[in-house]
């Protein structure tokens, strides 16, 4: 009887084991990682919560920098000068937010743009870059 119960146990715990490591192993749907282009900007998003933001500058813009941080994400840079601008920005908080950035033209005018980020919370292990947009602000 005690050999038979030993077995049936050991039966029950390889089939828990290997149920366990079957939902560890489901990969998860959720795109952690995509490129976005727009008109003279690019985005790569990397591990779902790292964005890189590209701005090629054209020949009448000389600096970029950021007028509006909310806390859902950080950057490393608050302003650059030069023809390729790189905004590293990181998620901090889910929800939707959006960072005002600033362009400073030769002439000293200034041209405002807006960007989106949506970022959620995926199995509340780590936070998620669900979208992106820049857009000039009117």
């Amino acid at each position: 009887m005690k050999k038979k119960q030993c077995i049936f146990f050991a039966l029950i715990l390889i089939i828990v084991v290997g149920v366990v490591v079957v939902i560890l192993n489901i990969p998860d749907n959720q795109q952690t990682s995509f490129v976005v282009d727009g008109n003279n900007w690019s985005g790569e998003v990397v591990n779902g919560d790292s964005l890189l933001l590209e701005l090629n500058n054209d020949d009448n813009r000389k600096e970029w920098s950021i007028t509006l941080k909310p806390e859902i994400f950080v950057s490393d840079y608050h302003n650059i000068v030069g023809t390729i601008s790189e905004f590293h920005i990181i998620a901090l908080n889910d929800g939707n937010g959006e960072m005002i950035f600033q362009c400073t033209n030769d002439d000293g005018s200034t041209d405002k743009y807006i960007l989106e980020l949506s970022i959620s919370r995926h199995q509340k292990k780590y936070l998620q870059i669900d979208s992106i947009s820049f857009k000039k602000s009117e």
